[in-house]
């Protein structure tokens, strides 16, 4: 009973968690109830990290491509460790919901932890840290959820600030310097964005080292540096194989939205900005505040959130200097939403105990900053959190995704071995790694795998055989074959470009900038002509030969979507349907 009154603020932090982590557990039953067939509802994009970590549960350690039979031996474009440390439930016997749901309450309680123990470095009490931790996890809720992709990154992400928070405390001591060291090191196993960023942050402290001429905490940086990048090396080193030994690397990278350009994201502003003011609202106080000058809680506490701030938004917007831009304005945006609050509160607990310090316009200027980014909070915590309590809108695509399951449990009765399947439902395809051990002939999420754009095309309109595609039809659904690059970015590049022209040269009306232009109008009508060409002239007549091409067992038809669909024209026979979806078998 000591050790449990002792430990009572954090118990009930996790106990918290637990709880909040539980809520899509408790959607299932305000929203599904008798119908759910154990398929896991959707939020977002999480079916592509559940497909991932399925594959490896399944035997697949490689999880290369969990979408296509023919590439399901080939690796990974990228290491993510966080699918590993996902299927470590499944390796040890948990079914995989049970798996997928244990793994939001375990990681919310690490989150939670993590975040408590960054806030009691900063010297916040037990409460407040408590408090703080919980409205970061807030603000990244539905990402903590999302498993691989953010939910095993958090807590590396606080980790290297917690060891970066030790560092400064005692820069000399090796203890430090090792800790910095290796969770510098296991950020490049975890995500791309996150090892650049912390590259970023250990440069910006070199640099204030060298500014100060405190030449142990250079050489102390250094030395942390160094171990991390020894140890994050061979994921680098994997990268530079794979474009130097698949043919299709860069091919698959630009789908995932690859552009050159040097010009930023307007994300940069949007959620970066917030950022800007918290680190103006620390040097604003610092240059009217002498008072402050002399703080030793507000100077560490300023000296880490400019460090960490900066780096987020530095590595936000570096394709201003390397001049490629991979969604990176997106992808630092869930970063900064837990760490405004993480460096905001020890600001306003810093402030709060000098407040007799700072006084008339000063304390009004100090007040609005603080108002600004709890409200820019609030911001991120409906952003990532509503969307799990008002499930309104999302409730009838769950209880359609529960009528998959009947026919792919059926094929997976009927066969030992892994088939490839024959579906155009794109929410369909997506469940089918994540519900069976089979592999589909074509989904969009084979997109974010290691295979030619050729290869991708062919696919796609071998799925919509039955559907004859049109030019207006290979428009219209551009994006489910292209990638990112070509359906999104390189339009909206040139267009962010004419913009900035635009406000350039506003006094000057003559001044020409250019029209934005469309996806479509980039790719030319030579593309579309092209797969038209290749559909007519080479798939309708070969489908036979295609489909043998690409392991084609079982066709899945949708008699509300697809009546169209009629595989007994292809000598398929029916062998099973529920009234809503017929098995046909090659």
């Amino acid at each position: 009973m000591t050790w449990i009154k002792k430990h009572r603020t954090v118990l009930a932090l996790c106990a918290i968690a637990a709880l909040l982590a539980l809520i899509p557990v408790f959607n299932i039953w305000r929203g599904i109830g008798a119908q759910w067939q154990g398929v896991i509802p959707g939020y977002g994009d999480e079916g592509l990290y559940y497909n991932q970590i399925h594959e490896i549960a399944e035997g697949n350690f490689w999880y290369g491509n969990q979408y296509l039979m023919e590439h399901s031996d080939g690796p990974p474009s990228v290491i993510f460790a966080g699918h590993w440390l996902a299927a470590i439930p499944l390796w040890i016997g948990f079914p995989f919901v049970p798996a997928m749901y244990f793994n939001n309450v375990l990681w919310s309680i690490i989150f939670v932890l993590l975040g408590y123990w960054l806030l009691r470095e900063l010297s916040l009490p037990k409460i407040l840290s408590a408090a703080g931790s919980l409205f970061s996890y807030l603000t990244c809720y539905g990402l903590v959820l999302r498993p691989s992709s953010r939910q095993e990154v958090y807590p590396f992400f606080l980790l290297f600030f917690i060891a970066l928070i030790r560092f400064l405390k005692k820069p000399e001591e090796w203890s430090s310097i090792i800790f910095l060291g290796l969770a510098a090191g296991a950020t490049f196993y975890v995500f791309s964005y996150l090892w650049q960023t912390v590259v970023i942050t250990l440069g910006l402290l070199a640099l204030y080292a060298l500014y100060l001429r405190a030449w142990p905490l250079l050489r102390s940086t250094l030395l942390a540096s160094a171990l991390g990048g020894v140890l994050g090396l061979p994921p680098l080193l994997y990268m530079f194989y794979l474009s130097k030994t698949y043919p299709y690397f860069l091919e698959s990278i630009a789908r995932f939205g690859l552009v050159n350009t040097h010009l930023p994201m307007a994300e940069v502003v949007y959620s970066g900005g917030w950022i800007g003011i918290l680190l103006a609202l620390v040097a604003f106080v610092y240059w009217r505040v002498p008072a402050l000058r002399e703080d030793n809680r507000f100077l560490f506490i300023g000296t880490f959130a400019v460090l960490t701030g900066l780096g987020l938004w530095i590595m936000q917007g570096s394709n201003l200097i390397t001049g490629k831009l991979l969604e990176t304005g997106e992808h630092m945006r869930p970063f900064i939403g837990p760490w405004l609050p993480l460096a905001g509160m020890p600001l306003a607990w810093a402030f709060w105990h000098r407040r007799g310090a700072v006084r008339g316009l000063d304390r009004a200027v100090v007040l609005i900053g603080m108002a600004a980014l709890l409200f820019t909070s609030l911001i991120f915590v409906q952003r990532y959190f509503y969307s799990y309590i008002d499930i309104r809108g999302l409730t009838d695509s769950w209880r359609e995704a529960q009528s998959y399951a009947a026919p792919l449990r059926w094929i997976d009765f009927q066969q030992q071995e892994p088939v490839v399947i024959w579906n155009q439902n794109e929410s369909f395809n997506i469940y089918i790694p994540m519900l069976s051990r089979d592999y589909v002939l074509y989904s969009p999420g084979a997109m974010f795998t290691l295979v030619s754009n050729q290869e991708i095309q062919e696919r796609y309109l071998v799925t919509n055989y039955f559907n004859n595609p049109s030019v207006a039809d290979l428009k219209a659904h551009l994006a489910e074959y292209v990638g990112r690059q070509d359906a999104y970015h390189h339009a909206k590049t040139i267009e962010r470009g004419i913009k900035i022209c635009r406000i350039i040269f506003s006094f000057d009306k003559a001044h020409g900038c250019g029209v934005p232009p469309t996806s479509i109008g980039l790719m030319g009508e030579a593309f579309f002509s092209g797969l038209e060409k290749k559909f007519t002239d080479d798939i309708r007549p070969g489908i036979k030969e295609y489909l043998q091409k690409y392991h084609v067992s079982y066709i899945i038809t949708d008699t509300a979507m697809s009546p169209t669909w009629m595989p007994q024209t292809l000598g398929a026979r029916k062998v099973w349907g529920d009234g809503r979806y017929e098995i046909y078998r090659l």
